[in-house]
């Protein structure tokens, strides 16, 4: 089978189509036949080596940790899930989701409601699962002022529709591009650059109940001045910063159970996954240069060739 995957660490160059066996599924495991594959800056992370100790990898391996796809068989102890089901989840262990045929995590794999299209479900274990978990970690309460940092990424276009619906309101940073976006997703918008800490207290004066941040680095530094002294920022991009300022990461449940809440949030309207991209299995690489490049918005999907 086709993989658009790695056989070492590296930039770029050390990505290209290869072919790979068909794996098949070990103990707690389901094979899926893809449908549709999310691509994320961790995945850049990971084939970098940034995640060596953290991520499993065994080359040759496929981009990507999320995917949706139909089931094609099931591993020992896997109950549940049978072939012809309609599911997305994470990937196992040392295997990616840029693949013709892909290894779920069964206890990370959920059943597709069928309101929901593939390339939006195969988004929730890695985008909208993170902006589900950041908001259950950041327990914030209807009316609290929330400020998102990339707002108009993969993350922050989840996070903005859910917790307005929980009833916060919602301060998005992003490009003067992603304007529209943010504001119809029920934020407000104030645009990244310089001065936009003080654009944020003009419209904040006095300061925000929580920080979330998908963009790390002096931005998230700058960022902290905003927060009450008692909270410290959240952040996806920069954890390790975040624990500096008080704060911390974001703890992920990778779980049937919480794929499941999320993609009935997804399936009812409530979030509404931003998919701005997609390309077949042999442009891959063109899919990873847009997330790479630091400006995609909304979620880069990957689907399967056409015959």
């Amino acid at each position: 089978m086709k993989i658009f995957g790695f056989t070492a660490y590296g930039g770029p160059d050390v990505c290209s189509l290869l072919e790979a066996p068909v794996p098949t599924p070990g103990p707690g495991e389901v094979l899926v036949e893809l449908r549709a594959a999310g691509v994320n800056p961790a995945d850049i992370k990971v084939r970098s080596g940034a995640r060596q100790g953290l991520v499993e990898v065994r080359f040759p391996m496929a981009m990507g940790r999320e995917a949706a796809g139909v089931v094609l068989a099931v591993g020992e102890g896997v109950t549940g899930f049978h072939p012809g089901d309609e599911v997305f989840g994470a990937t196992a262990a040392g295997t990616g989701g840029l693949a013709e045929q892909v290894l779920l995590d069964a206890s990370a794999t959920a059943r597709r409601p069928v309101s929901l299209a593939w390339d939006e479900a195969a988004c929730i274990p890695v985008s909208a699962g993170t902006a589900f978990d950041a908001l259950h970690d950041l327990r914030l309460e209807p009316g609290q002022l929330l400020l998102v940092l990339g707002a108009g990424g993969g993350v922050g276009t989840s996070v903005i529709p859910v917790a307005v619906a929980r009833g916060l309101r919602v301060i998005g940073v992003a490009s003067a591009a992603k304007a529209g976006l943010v504001e119809a997703l029920g934020a407000e918008h104030v645009e990244s650059g310089d001065g936009w800490v003080e654009r944020v207290r003009s419209v904040a004066p006095e300061g925000v109940d929580a920080l979330l941040d998908m963009v790390g680095g002096d931005v998230l530094r700058s960022g902290a001045v905003l927060l009450p002294g008692a909270r410290g920022p959240v952040s996806i991009a920069a954890p390790a910063i975040a624990v500096e300022l008080g704060g911390g990461g974001v703890t992920r449940r990778r779980t049937t159970q919480v794929f499941g809440q999320v993609a009935e949030f997804a399936s009812s309207g409530v979030l509404d996954i931003q998919v701005s991209a997609a390309f077949p299995l042999s442009r891959a690489a063109e899919a990873v240069a847009v997330v790479e490049s630091g400006h995609a918005t909304g979620k880069v999907v990957v689907l399967p060739d056409r015959d």
